[in-house]
């Protein structure tokens, strides 16, 4: 042991490198920052020879660049936690080379230690030529890598090992930029933590999930895939990976919202129509039934419509109309629903109680006196309701119809909240 240290201190790492480089066997070094995830930092030329890649391609990259769909996952399992431990490991598993072809072949792999701790790895390996259904699984592989379906693998804490071609096309990732990374880079944050959160509970409980998820691609642009998630298990029935196939359903997702848009909306003003608001009263309804949370209901008529299309021509009145629609917009909250209910008349559902819906419509009615469609000033009529127990959604809407119609009768250009028109003993 003395003659060898001896030797190899008057060794330089050029030395150490040639003996590498001229080894007949494959060598790859990678460091041992388990945080971050493991980085390959050397490879010699004979393991270049055996996976077709180029030093400069591996260099940084993770380890899993080689894993792939037949890749043994129990083994790489076990791999990693002999070397967390300290341990060296031999093992065998099918790798993947830059072809994407697979190969069989054997690691042996051992710590590097400083005086302190382990700074590295090192790996000598072994290719294996079996023929034992290797032909049968590259076609395999073949198969996934050439399947129009999106192929993923991640490890158990959700890291990519393997992504297939149609993948990489769909993504626009180039695979090394993904293999090692978690999956939460494709999140595009448009689905709430609960959704995830039922993904593992299902995953975790069951082994399956399915969902449409939003994902997010590289140059930031969003897809929506319907995707089918399974557990990768060992033979004693231990979860190793997750394995999802799924289908991009984005123009079909596109074509449902473009078809929802034609069925529910006004096609002059672009609000919602008659159709909308039928259900959403509904919903409105339903949920004041379990959660008592108030909303209130305004009805607004443009008055003296009549004259402005017969003084003006129908145009001028289909350009007030829309010109209106747009003003109700920007002064109404994001969670206000617009209806044109027909003709000159809309519906607003607000989610509040009634003095604030006569606040809301009082402040409507002051800017529509006062803003010009084209040198032409109009007016209009507001009526009001609050849902209330025991109420029908008819007789909601008749209560705000009621309302307007006293508004128009007793001046017009008036807010007028059923409270205020009725003693409750009267109702």
């Amino acid at each position: 042991m003395k003659a060898l240290h001896t030797f190899l201190k008057s060794c330089d790492i050029s030395s150490f490198e040639n003996i590498f480089e001229s080894a007949i066997f494959p060598i790859i070094i990678t460091d041992a920052n388990w945080k971050e995830g493991i980085k390959i930092i050397y490879v010699n030329r004979a393991f270049c020879a055996s996976t077709g890649y180029i030093k400069n391609e591996l260099i940084g990259k993770s380890p899993k660049i080689f894993q792939g769909i037949n890749s043994n996952y129990k083994v790489l399992k076990e791999l990693k936690t002999e070397l967390i431990k300290g341990n060296s490991f031999t093992g065998e598993s099918i790798n993947y080379k830059k072809d994407g072809s697979g190969y069989y072949v054997q690691w042996s792999i051992n710590p590097i230690r400083n005086e302190k701790e382990i700074i590295g790895y090192i790996s000598y390996q072994k290719v294996l030529h079996k023929t034992e259904k290797l032909e049968y699984l590259n076609i395999l592989n073949s198969l996934v890598e050439t399947s129009s379906d999106i192929v993923v693998v991640t490890d158990l804490e959700g890291f990519i090992v393997y992504v297939n071609d149609a993948f990489i096309e769909q993504m626009q990732y180039e695979k090394e930029e993904l293999i090692g990374k978690h999956t939460r880079v494709l999140k595009s944050g448009m689905q709430p933590p609960s959704f995830y959160q039922k993904m593992w509970d299902e995953l975790l409980e069951y082994g399956t999930f399915c969902g449409v998820f939003i994902s997010k691609k590289k140059d930031g642009s969003l897809f929506s895939d319907k995707k089918e998630i399974r557990t990768l298990r060992d033979e004693a029935g231990n979860p190793l990976y997750y394995v999802s196939s799924s289908q991009d359903i984005t123009s079909e997702i596109e074509k449902q919202k473009n078809l929802e848009v034609e069925v529910y909306t006004d096609n002059l003003t672009q609000l919602y129509n008659r159709k909308k608001y039928n259900e959403s009263i509904d919903e409105m309804f339903d949920k004041f039934i379990k959660t008592k949370e108030f909303f209130s209901l305004i009805l607004m008529d443009i008055d003296f419509f009549k004259d402005i299309n017969d003084t003006y021509g129908h145009d001028i009145g289909d350009y007030i109309l829309v010109e209106l629609s747009k003003l109700l917009k920007k002064n109404t909250r994001q969670n206000d629903m617009l209806f044109r209910w027909g003709g000159e008349e809309f519906a607003i559902i607000v989610s509040s109680q009634g003095t604030q819906a006569y606040n809301l419509a009082e402040k409507l009615r002051d800017i529509i006196s006062k803003h010009k469609f084209q040198s032409i000033g109009i007016t209009a009529s507001f009526g009001i309701t609050q849902i209330e127990e025991k109420i029908t959604k008819k007789e909601l809407f008749n209560q705000a119809d009621k309302s307007l119609y006293y508004a128009k009768n007793n001046g017009r250009n008036k807010v007028i909240l059923y409270d205020n028109i009725l003693d409750k003993s009267e109702r």
